[in-house]
């Protein structure tokens, strides 16, 4: 062990005066260049970071500072109680600190260490797939990558994408499935969908004046029963020459001058709305950008 580690030492001094160490190797590309001691499966190899549980890592918040931006540990236990700094450490794993507070090393683009899974969806300006991201534009899922087509196969996608053009993205309520659509982008109102109101319109016309006046017929007189006004003064009218036919009827051309008075009139006015029954784009001001979803690389 003694041996290793001189061994090591001296690989590193050896290497300090040309800006580069490297360990296993006497010609690193790099800063720290580490290369497999063997790789033939007997020994483990690797790097191994410190390893530190949640309590550990928060009693030496003072310790980090923004200039520590990048530093990667290894959490083998949640923080009990967070700080601020250790808000993040909630379960096991790698963990790196970007300045302010330490972040979960999860699965997804490494350039990036952003956690991404299978079925993350984004929106993007980018023009086309890229980085594992596949534009949901209804394309056959068997034109995708094999390792993609299985990741939507996972997800119930076996066979087309969903279409996320010209849609809006909308949480899953109930029963319904994943990747099914629904709605408008454009409506027509019924007369269900109108407000239970009366509109008010004028209607226009000409009535008898007010005041004293007569009303005359135009077709003919007007037929008055019971009386002896307008017949033969015995009761009978003798339209034709018959003495007792139409009795008690008689006629007159015009009505007598009344008193002051006046007609109301009521009826059912039709007001007409001035539509065309037009369909109304349902979509609020929008951005246009492309929807993706995450199938792994």
């Amino acid at each position: 062990m003694k041996t290793t580690f001189t061994v090591v030492l001296a690989s590193v001094f050896s290497n300090a005066a040309f800006g580069q160490i490297g360990i296993n190797t006497p010609t690193p590309i790099a800063s720290l260049d580490i290369v497999a001691k063997r790789t033939d499966g007997s020994t483990a190899e690797g790097v191994l970071p410190p390893r530190l549980s949640g309590e550990e890592i928060k009693a030496g918040d003072s310790q980090y500072t923004e200039s520590h931006a990048g530093t990667i540990i290894y959490a083998s236990a949640p923080v009990r109680i967070p700080s601020s700094k250790t808000a993040n450490i909630t379960a096991a794993g790698l963990y790196y600190y970007d300045g302010k507070m330490w972040q979960r090393m999860l699965p997804g683009d490494p350039r990036k260490l952003n956690p991404q899974s299978a079925g993350d969806i984004k929106n993007s300006m980018q023009p086309s797939d890229h980085n594992g991201w596949y534009l949901l534009n209804g394309r056959s899922v068997s034109s995708l990558p094999s390792s993609a087509q299985t990741s939507a196969a996972g997800l119930g996608f076996t066979t087309r994408l969903p279409d996320a053009s010209d849609r809006i993205l909308k949480t899953r309520n109930g029963a319904e499935l994943l990747g099914s659509q629904g709605g408008n982008n454009n409506m027509t109102i019924t007369r269900s969908n109108l407000p239970d109101i009366n509109l008010i319109g004028v209607v226009s016309g000409t009535a008898e004046s007010a005041g004293a006046h007569i009303h005359t017929s135009d077709e003919g007189g007007f037929l008055l029963g019971g009386t002896n006004v307008g017949n033969n003064g015995s009761g009978h009218y003798q339209g034709n020459s018959d003495s007792s036919s139409w009795g008690g009827v008689g006629m007159m051309g015009s009505t007598a001058i009344s008193g002051a008075h006046i007609h109301s009139l009521s009826g059912i006015a039709t007001i007409p709305t001035g539509g065309v029954g037009a369909t109304m784009d349902n979509r609020s001001a929008y951005l246009v950008v492309n929807t993706f979803i995450y199938l792994g690389e």
